[in-house]
């Protein structure tokens, strides 16, 4: 599979998630109370990269999923990109009236709108080592002059160190860390984490498998790779290792006719791309005959969850209530 066909799968697989749609309102987010406080900021990223600006910054654009991480956090970005039209658990509680859209889909990110934004600071997390997502390569160049950027890791990285990191960043732009919500957040989420943890333990030798599609093919995802799987894993979710190859280790790529391949008691399919776990099952008759899909054992999860405490804790609430139910069929 080539790079950019990964990379559309990772942000959705069907195209009609690349379709654009209209822009914000023209004010902008709101800074945090306190934002450009005090003297010289400054922020080592996941790239090893030090982002400096003389005060706190106040004016940041961020991708769609790092803007509802830091809302979450009492941060309001003034900008955004990434899906306009995705599924809406990916703007978490941003209030998408209240920001400009630098880029509504895969590929597009406009550096005018961008510089028209005056913005302090660009944050964006990392899907693939080093690579700001939704940063087309040939923009990344033309970002510097305008802002410094921060990369947040999620490739290879348990989402509950990824939540840390974006916590550190949130409270050097100034946010409350001990705020009730934030705590509050925090204590859910971790007890959520435990009770999938409890479940788990009760259903010892439960397979699970991470799947997405395209018209042409279905993918098995990496859970080794992907943060939200690996945390599950560490909860220990007992995920189906696929073959994948080094320089692509999100996905091993099947026909749908090796929809099979591996026995999983439990399909976790792709909730941006749906229909072929759901309502197009006649045309994929492997998958219809698949014993977790006979069984009733397919649960939508989305891999684009805002990497926020309460969006991740409510995840795993509802992940939690399924998988207690579930029985080992394949």
């Amino acid at each position: 599979m080539s790079g950019l066909s990964r990379r559309r799968l990772l942000t959705g697989g069907g195209a009609a998630l690349f379709v654009l749609a209209g822009c914000g309102g023209e004010d902008g987010g709101e800074a945090p109370a306190g934002a450009g406080d005090g003297g010289p900021w400054e922020f080592t990223d996941d790239r090893g990269r030090k982002a400096t600006r003389d005060s706190r910054p106040t004016r940041i654009v961020a991708q769609l999923g790092a803007a509802a991480t830091l809302w979450d956090f009492g941060i309001r970005p003034v900008g955004v990109f990434g899906e306009a039209k995705g599924n809406d658990v990916l703007k978490g509680n941003v209030d998408v009236g209240a920001v400009q859209w630098v880029g509504q889909t895969w590929g597009e990110f406009n550096i005018e709108k961008l510089a028209s934004l005056t913005p302090d600071l660009l944050v964006a997390p990392m899907q693939t080592k080093d690579q700001l997502w939704y940063v087309p390569e040939d923009a990344v160049a033309k970002v510097e002059p305008l802002c410094p950027s921060v990369g947040i890791n999620l490739f290879e990285v348990p989402v509950d160190q990824v939540i840390g990191r974006f916590a550190e960043l949130a409270g050097s732009l100034g946010a409350d860390l001990n705020a009730s919500a934030v705590t509050t957040a925090r204590t859910e989420f971790d007890a959520a984490g435990k009770a999938l943890a409890e479940a788990v333990t009760a259903k010892p030798g439960l397979r699970v498998a991470f799947v997405s599609g395209t018209k042409e093919n279905m993918y098995l995802g990496n859970a080794r790779i992907f943060s939200d799987l690996a945390y599950l894993q560490n909860l220990g979710v007992g995920f189906v290792q696929p073959t994948v190859p080094p320089a692509e280790p999100h996905w091993e790529v099947l026909s749908w006719e090796q929809a099979g391949k591996y026995p999983a008691d439990v399909l976790l399919y792709d909730s941006r791309n749906p229909s072929y776990f759901t309502t197009d099952l006649s045309r994929y008759p492997t998958v219809a005959n698949l014993p977790a899909v006979k069984a009733n054992q397919a649960v939508a999860w989305n891999p684009e969850t805002p990497s926020t405490w309460a969006a991740f804790g409510a995840a795993l609430r509802d992940l939690t209530a399924k998988l207690s139910t579930f029985e080992t069929v394949a």
